[in-house]
């Protein structure tokens, strides 16, 4: 039930990102609200369960968006192995890391995309825009707070809230990982 509902609310997002807030696709305001989702699901999910959301979400994705076919899962997986990577190792809290390095990441899987596409279709990209990269990494940034918000509720009603806070707990201090 979780799966399907995290599901139902990733493909949400896309529709939302690709028919409302992004009326063109070089509009640098659009905030990519998939990653977001890619974020919460490598911090909170199992791996097999990251896994089996991300697939019809970003598959959909690219469907509604993809310049190279496959490019939009390769993204979310590039993304969703890389926060799950960088994360297994973090001695410092929960909450203190999360949405940085989502934006971290988000801007590290841009720079990968601008290289793909260079070699794959040259001329459907420009290159490599500070401005216009930063820009969408700080939207990004912006609207981690509220999804973030919103997955940990919809996570705590559909878990149950004593199985859910195991999952999703801070430790207060600064303590290095520890197995729950």
């Amino acid at each position: 039930m979780l799966t399907l509902s995290f599901r139902a609310v990733g493909l949400f997002l896309v529709v939302l990102q690709t028919t409302v807030l992004m009326p063109s696709p070089l509009w640098t305001a659009s905030p990519d609200l998939y990653y977001i989702l890619v974020g919460y699901l490598a911090y909170n999910f199992t791996f097999l369960g990251g896994i089996a959301v991300l697939l019809p979400v970003s598959m959909v994705l690219d469907v509604y968006s993809g310049t190279v076919i496959g490019m939009y899962p390769a993204l979310c997986y590039l993304g969703y192995f890389l926060l799950r990577f960088m994360v297994a190792k973090m001695p410092i809290r929960k909450s203190l890391y999360q949405l940085p390095l989502v934006a971290l990441s988000y801007l590290f899987v841009n720079w990968i995309l601008v290289l793909l596409l260079d070699i794959f279709q040259p001329e459907l990209i420009a290159g490599w825009e500070w401005i216009s990269i930063l820009y969408r990494v700080l939207l990004t940034y912006l609207f981690s707070f509220p999804l973030f918000r919103l997955f940990t509720f919809l996570d705590t009603k559909l878990r149950g809230r004593i199985s859910s806070k195991r999952f999703t707990r801070s430790l207060p201090g600064n303590q290095f990982r520890q197995k729950i």
